[in-house]
């Protein structure tokens, strides 16, 4: 069970139901885009077995029947099509267990190169239940995977799957990039910087993971005491979302890195109950739902935490840059990991 120096916040025994939950089936994936939030790429070998995933997949469906509501899943990476058998054994086994639905499955459409392969795939997903495939238009995704790919996926999905069941992220860059054929390898850096700095800026991704130390690199932000009294109770207590890393690890909503319990160790139900009883634990969980990553400043200062000259565009920006600190220091480990969300950046 979850244990260490407890905190109780004001919003012990009020976890928010977890109906939410994206199953990481790996880290690796086919592209290396410089604001992944999970910090994924080809240089990641380990996938999870199909039947811890199943398993996940089930506990989570008893949790939120339990708490009076129904559990939405997604399968996601990394790129879940690097390992296509893999994904169709978890599918098969996840119907004859007669769990809920798949609610999505995400993809970069790295592998959508021929039209016949793309046909096949698409036709046994559909056979297995499968209603919503997600994919990415960004001039992150674009600088590795060709639009030409994402524009046959979408195109095979709404005839196969129809027209509501594909949606990307986003639809405006999509519709651009495929009107003006764009070829992202062609642009160079300053046009390419340009596009990226506005994403990160307007909010349209997430400042964690490699995405925070792009900020840091391109944007001038506000020094860290600008986000004094912003605590964190929100990302971590209230999100009714979690992600199971291909290790067993519970992050809460989209904060991977943040560690609330182990699936392959413990009871997901069990995780769940102890939070909600006893508040947040341990010098980061239970110092970010409180006080916020500022509140984390004077510790992790203790293990060489340095501000960014240039400062930060948010509070999640500093939250990453501080716990990337304490890992590198090998401290807080058990609330901390894995290694693939925390690789030597700033």
């Amino acid at each position: 069970m979850i244990t260490g120096q407890k905190q109780v916040t004001e919003s012990s025994g009020k976890l928010a139901p977890w109906q939410y939950a994206g199953l990481m089936l790996s880290y690796w994936c086919s592209a290396e885009c410089a604001f992944c939030y999970v910090n994924g790429g080809p240089r990641h070998t380990f996938w999870a077995d199909a039947e811890k995933i199943v398993d996940w997949w089930r506990q989570l469906d008893s949790l939120a029947k339990r708490n009076g509501g129904t559990v939405k899943i997604h399968l996601t990476g990394g790129e879940v099509f690097g390992n296509w058998p893999l994904l169709i054994k978890i599918l098969e086994l996840a119907n004859k267990a007669g769990l809920p639905p798949v609610e999505k499955i995400e993809t970069n459409a790295s592998w959508a190169t021929d039209s016949a392969l793309v046909r096949q795939r698409l036709t046994e997903l559909k056979d297995l239940g499968v209603t919503l495939l997600t994919t990415d238009a960004d001039m992150f995704h674009q600088q590795f995977v060709p639009i030409k790919h994402v524009k046959l996926l979408v195109e095979t999905a709404q005839e196969i799957l129809g027209p509501e069941c594909i949606r990307v992220r986003w639809w405006d860059f999509y519709n651009f990039a495929v009107e003006n054929n764009l070829d992202f390898s062609q642009m160079d850096e300053h046009e390419q910087r340009e596009i990226q700095m506005d994403a990160l800026l307007n909010g349209r991704e997430r400042l964690n993971g490699r995405a925070a130390v792009l900020a840091g690199k391109l944007i001038k932000g506000h020094p860290p005491y600008t986000y004094f009294g912003e605590n964190c109770q929100k990302g971590i207590l209230k999100s009714k979302h979690v992600h199971i890393d291909p290790h067993g690890n519970i992050f809460p909503g989209t904060c991977c890195g943040i560690i609330l319990g182990n699936a392959i160790s413990e009871e997901i139900a069990d995780v769940y109950d102890w939070l909600n009883t006893h508040g947040p634990s341990g010098p980061v969980i239970a110092t970010l739902a409180e006080k916020g990553p500022v509140g984390l400043m004077e510790f992790a200062t203790r293990f060489g935490f340095e501000p960014l000259s240039q400062g930060y565009i948010s509070k999640c920006q500093l939250c990453y840059h501080l716990r990337s600190t304490l890992y590198q220091a090998n401290q807080c480990r058990k609330w901390l990991g894995p290694v693939e969300c925390y690789p030597v950046c700033f």
